[in-house]
């Protein structure tokens, strides 16, 4: 019962870095609120009361996501830098102190 939420925790996690890559952001936040779902989930389960193969299983699964998670953030990071790249310096036009226009 408990490994079956540990194995949908992972699902939603690959399902959010297939969906990063492909930069598609309705099936990312899709994803998101899966894995936000299942980590609701999990939060209520009392890891003591685990079966040592439970728990193995769990901390396996931690470790993979943990892999992934650096993995979508690098995604994220690679797409805000072509972004950075193709489109122009939008930040709001603002004015120092002594008058003068910055920004965009």
């Amino acid at each position: 019962m408990q490994t079956d939420a540990f194995d949908r925790w992972l699902a939603s996690a690959e399902a959010q870095l297939e969906a990063s890559r492909s930069v598609d952001a309705a099936s990312l936040m899709q994803a998101t609120m899966a894995r936000q779902d299942v980590q609701l989930e999990l939060s209520r389960f009392q890891l003591a009361a685990l079966t040592p193969e439970d728990r193995e299983h769990a901390a396996k699964i931690a470790r993979r996501i943990r892999a992934i998670d650096l993995r979508i953030h690098a995604c994220g990071t690679n797409v805000m830098a072509v972004l950075d790249r193709v489109l122009p310096d939008s930040g709001p036009r603002t004015y120092g102190r002594r008058g003068q226009p910055r920004g965009a």
